[in-house]
C-alpha cells in the first residue's frame, strides 16, 4: 500500500508527544507533595462516608462498589431471514414492529445493524475496486 501523508514511520513516530502522565498519577504525586499516602486518602474517604453530616461520599462509594446495572434490551423472537437482501431484512424487522413482535427502538438497531453492513460492503468493494485499478495502472495486473 502507498504511503501517505499520515502514514506512522520512523520519522513522524519520533515527532510525536508521548502520552503522558495519567490523572492517578498526577494525584497520586500531589499527595505525596502534601505528604499523604494512597492509604490515607482512602482512610480519609472511609471517614467521610461514614459522617453522618456528609450526604454525597457514602453515596459514591457505594456506587463505585455496587454501579447500577445499566438497561438491556430484552431478547426478542422473530423470523428475520440472514440471507436474504438487505432490503428483504429491513422488511421483516419493520413487520415484526408493526406486529409487535418486537420494540420500535430494538427494530431501528436492527436496521440501523443492515445499514452499516451495507456501508462496510460498500466501502470493501470501492477498496478493492481502487486497488485493483492502481495494480493495472502500474502494471502489475
Amino acid at each position: 500500500m502507498a504511503k501517505s501523508s499520515t502514514s506512522l514511520t520512523k520519522e513522524t513516530r519520533a515527532k510525536q508527544r508521548g502520552r503522558g502522565k495519567s490523572e492517578r498519577t498526577k494525584i497520586l504525586e500531589a499527595m505525596k507533595r502534601y505528604g499523604q499516602t494512597e492509604d490515607g486518602f482512602y482512610n480519609l474517604l472511609m471517614e467521610k462516608a461514614f459522617d453522618p453530616e456528609d450526604k454525597f461520599t457514602f453515596k459514591e462509594l457505594l456506587l463505585r462498589i455496587s454501579p447500577i446495572p445499566k438497561s438491556v434490551s430484552p431478547l426478542v423472537e422473530f423470523d428475520f431471514p440472514k440471507k436474504a437482501k438487505p432490503h428483504v431484512q429491513a422488511s421483516f424487522v419493520l413487520a415484526a414492529i408493526a406486529d409487535g413482535k418486537i420494540p420500535s427502538d430494538t427494530g431501528n438497531v436492527f436496521i440501523q445493524s443492515i445499514k452499516a453492513m451495507i456501508d462496510i460492503e460498500e466501502y470493501t468493494d470501492l477498496k478493492d475496486r481502487i486497488d485493483k485499478l492502481e495494480k493495472a495502472l502500474n502494471g502489475n495486473s
